[in-house]
C-alpha cells in the first residue's frame, strides 16, 4: 500500500493563484488633486517643505479628497511639533501613524501594495546622514 500525504485530489499541474492581491503602480509624478499649501506664510518653512514633499510624492497619485483633508489636518500637527519647546511624544506618535496610513515608508507602501516606478536618472536626494556626520 502506498501512503500519500494529504487528502483529496492532487493539485492541477498549472494551478492558478486566486488569492493574489492587486498592486497599484505609481509613476512618481505626484498628485493633481493636492493643491499648493494655502496661505504658506502662516506656516514654518519646515511645514512648507513637509507639505511639498507629500504633494509631489508618488503616493499622492492615489489620493482622494479625503486624503487631502487628512494632509491639511496633519499640516497643523506638523506646525505644532515644530513650534513646541519640549517633546510631545503623543504628537509624534500620531504623525507617524497618520503618515503610515498614507504610505509614508517603504514598509507602508509594501503593505499597501504600492509600487513606485523608479527612474534611473532620479537624484538620490539630500544626504542628511552625511551632513550630520560631517
Amino acid at each position: 500500500m502506498v501512503s500519500m500525504a494529504g487528502r483529496g485530489r492532487p493539485p492541477k499541474d498549472n494551478a492558478v493563484r486566486r488569492n493574489r492581491q492587486p498592486s497599484e503602480s505609481l509613476t512618481g509624478d505626484g498628485s493633481s488633486i493636492v493643491p499648493e499649501l494655502a496661505d504658506p506664510e502662516r506656516f514654518r518653512p519646515e511645514v512648507q517643505e513637509w507639505w511639498e514633499t507629500w504633494r509631489t510624492s508618488p503616493q499622492a497619485e492615489s489620493f482622494l479628497p479625503t486624503d487631502v483633508q487628512r494632509l491639511k489636518a496633519l499640516a497643523l500637527l506638523v506646525q505644532r511639533i515644530y513650534e513646541m519647546e519640549g517633546a510631545d511624544l503623543k504628537a509624534y506618535a500620531e504623525l507617524r501613524q497618520q503618515e503610515s496610513l498614507l504610505g509614508g515608508t517603504v514598509l507602508d507602501r509594501q503593505r499597501l501594495r504600492m509600487k513606485v516606478k523608479k527612474e534611473s536618472d532620479q537624484s538620490p536626494g539630500y544626504d542628511v546622514l552625511g551632513d550630520l556626520l560631517g
